[in-house]
């Protein structure tokens, strides 16, 4: 089993403490005491990454609020399936309905679209757990802690999926970051 954990220390000043696998079990760590930032590192196929590459994505962000239920069925419209391709949709769901498990909670917002378009609209607001992924050619960056004055900033590979609780100790402050042209970032809030 690959694992790998960060934690803050006198020399890294409030870094979050963060624990990454290659394995679905990380998950359960949320449930620990103590853990800002669980990352899932997932293998995806390599459709995933052709399919990105040769697909028109959209400019802007799409924001969808609801129950589970709700949110699913805005992402089943055709207007959405015209909009990302078919994988990504499907994963979306699948990651919603995880974030609203381990949550246990009933509401959820959704936002997907380009990484350029949180710089000027912001992350969305606290909640119980957020779910962050970056699609294709981008990464969920994250400040791990301080030298000399300045914030170190670690990246995600693409597809992992970070789960931020509302639990942690300490604030998680993130960003995504876009390697090329073909991205699509994911936030979803359960609460």
């Amino acid at each position: 089993m690959f694992l790998m954990e960060s934690w803050s220390g006198p020399e890294r000043g409030t870094a979050p403490y963060v624990r990454a696998s290659v394995l679905p079990g990380a998950l359960a760590d949320l449930a620990g005491p103590g853990v800002d930032m669980v990352v899932w590192a997932r293998v995806v196929p390599p459709a995933w990454h052709e399919t990105l590459e040769a697909c028109a994505l959209p400019a802007g962000r799409v924001v969808l609020c609801g129950t589970l239920d709700e949110v699913t069925l805005a992402l089943r419209r055709p207007d959405m399936r015209r909009r990302y391709p078919t994988f990504l949709i499907e994963d979306v769901e699948q990651t919603a309905a995880l974030v609203a498990a381990l949550a246990v909670c009933a509401t959820l917002t959704v936002v997907l679209g380009d990484p350029a378009a949180w710089a000027e609209a912001g992350p969305l607001p606290p909640g119980r757990l957020r779910a962050l992924c970056c699609y294709g050619a981008g990464t969920v960056d994250w400040v791990s802690g301080r030298a000399g004055g300045c914030d170190l900033v670690s990246s995600i590979s693409p597809y992992a999926l970070a789960f931020v609780p509302a639990w942690g100790a300490a604030h998680v402050a993130w960003r995504f970051g876009q390697l090329g042209a073909r991205a699509v970032a994911v936030e979803i809030v359960a609460g």
